[in-house]
């Protein structure tokens, strides 16, 4: 399979936007294209290092944390298959404001900065498109919301099944709701800014109550209204 048709069959967030753009850009872009793997725990780009092109994740999950000035190390979103990075940095003319850790095997298209922007100033649409990508971002908005210390490490830990709800869960057919993390316990302590410990006792709770039930990375939600009520969401009626 070619490197396109790979990224098409991952939803790739980037061919989406470039579908429909002239044969001869599209094809500038795929010559520059370079194809990185990184294993577990390594780096795909670091805070403060230079933007100097677009990430998109072919294969794999990634984490994008932010450390503050404080030292306060923040992680705030999980990125899946087709999902780009750096975006953010790159069309503010900036320096990374995250980092990129690989929480599994990725594999990972990189576009150089001078390729896409030559692109950018001769295709008006994709600028439309881009735009439109980034009005849509939350950036780390997410990650305020997980981390609030207002709000119980129990409460915080099914925002983040919420969030990633879309997707890592799948609906089975007595209606119940079975996700795959791609996240390890660590991991998600790291999301919701708590201590493995809290992590685990919340965990307990939830399975105690029968809203969840966790094994290694999977987790069953037996009523997704049950979940919803967690956070104080109200779920309309499928009826109507």
């Amino acid at each position: 399979m070619s490197s396109s048709n790979a990224c098409q069959a991952s939803g790739c967030e980037l061919m989406q936007l470039v579908s429909g753009v002239p044969e001869f850009e599209f094809n500038v872009l795929e010559m520059s294209r370079r194809v990185d793997r990184f294993e577990s725990g390594q780096d795909i780009f670091s805070q403060n290092s230079e933007a100097t092109g677009l990430h998109c994740l072919r294969s794999g999950h990634a984490m994008l944390t932010h450390v503050d000035a404080f030292g306060n190390k923040t992680a705030f979103r999980v990125v899946g298959p087709g999902e780009m990075m750096g975006y953010r940095s790159l069309f503010g003319d900036d320096v990374h404001t995250a980092s990129a850790r690989a929480l599994t095997s990725c594999t990972v298209c990189f576009f150089p900065k001078v390729s896409l922007f030559g692109i950018l100033d001769t295709t008006p649409i994709l600028v439309r498109r881009f735009l439109h990508t980034l009005a849509r971002d939350r950036g780390p908005a997410d990650g305020l919301l997980l981390r609030s210390q207002h709000t119980p490490v129990r409460v915080r830990l099914v925002y983040l099944l919420l969030i990633l709800l879309n997707d890592y869960g799948s609906k089975l057919p007595d209606n119940s709701i079975e996700y795959r993390l791609p996240l390890k316990r660590h991991d998600i302590g790291s999301l919701i800014g708590s201590r493995p410990e809290s992590v685990t006792r919340a965990i307990r709770e939830l399975e105690h109550d029968g809203v969840a039930f966790f094994r290694h990375r999977n987790v069953s939600v037996p009523d997704m209204a049950r979940l919803f009520a967690e956070a104080n969401i109200s779920v309309a009626d499928d009826s109507t």
